[in-house]
């Protein structure tokens, strides 16, 4: 009787969200189920319990317990995650996600494990349900770099605009998106995201553990490759003014930004500025 009363009880808490419950409720197999459910709650050896609940979702192909099951499953997650067994943890949830592929947190489990173990092509296809599931600025930003590894410029674009709309400071990806931009000929994009970047440089603080020579360094030189592309926008349009002030704004910022002396040497020249011209082209020649 005590056993009846609580199984009750269980199906009172999960009729307030789980839909389609009542129709799973009349199954035929919930007793076997809820058999199912409590021998796998009540082992003790991870791998045993491990082996019942994936038994579960293998024979039962929709549960009223599944909230259940998925719940008991999850918990072998964290300590995977803590000792950095990403392959491990990538296989046990993706040994569940074969039955219940709607699962979230297990999804969740597999995209942070192919991230940590750079398989980009698994991390598009995980990192893309769970965005789908709850978007949000990091799984955008690990799914746009998994494109960027695959070469898949167009998608690291759509991934990349979702991230940067999240998170319009991210700049490590609105560089990225200037420079894919620029790789496709679409310099109008290139200047947006540049300029997009050279503002975000402005407003971010040093992160710890970094220098302030290692930080100005490296903000000088994320500056120096936006003004670059502003540049590059005005010397296409025959802006030759325009062109000189940003050439000379990326040279300035990353002396070793030769794309930028490349078109001062030419501009100076054009401009009869011989001398300034000799300065900017000897460094292509070294």
């Amino acid at each position: 009787m005590r056993g009846t009363i609580y199984k009750i009880l269980v199906l009172a808490v999960f009729i307030s969200f789980i839909p389609g419950l009542l129709g799973f409720q009349d199954s035929d197999t919930y007793n076997q189920e809820y058999d199912h459910y409590e021998k796998a709650e009540a082992e003790k050896d991870n791998s045993k319990k491990q082996v019942i609940l994936l038994d579960f979702v293998k024979t039962y192909k929709q549960s009223a317990l599944d909230p259940n099951i998925a719940y008991l499953y999850a918990q072998f997650y964290p300590g995977l995650r803590q000792r950095g067994q990403w392959q491990q943890l990538a296989t046990t949830a993706e040994n569940f996600l074969r039955y219940r592929p709607d699962d979230t947190s297990s999804i969740q489990a597999a995209t942070q494990a192919y991230q940590q173990l750079g398989n980009p092509r698994k991390l598009v296809d995980f990192g893309s349900k769970l965005y789908a599931d709850s978007p949000n600025a990091t799984t955008a930003y690990f799914v746009a770099k998994a494109y960027q590894a695959l070469n898949d410029q167009a998608n690291f674009r759509k991934w990349g605009q979702r991230a940067a709309q999240y998170d319009p400071n991210n700049l490590p990806i609105l560089v990225d998106l200037s420079s894919s931009y620029w790789g496709g000929n679409d310099l109008t994009k290139a200047v947006e995201y540049a300029k997009k970047a050279l503002a975000a440089a402005d407003k971010l603080q040093k992160p710890e553990g970094q220098t302030d020579q290692q930080w100005t360094a490296q903000l000088n030189q994320v500056r120096g490759y936006c003004h670059r592309a502003l540049g590059e926008q005005a010397y296409v349009n025959k802006n030759m003014r325009a062109a000189r002030t940003e050439f000379e704004a990326a040279a300035q910022h990353d002396i070793t930004n030769d794309f930028a002396h490349y078109r001062l040497g030419f501009i100076y020249w054009g401009a009869g500025r011989t001398d300034q011209a000799h300065l900017s082209l000897p460094r292509l020649l070294c």
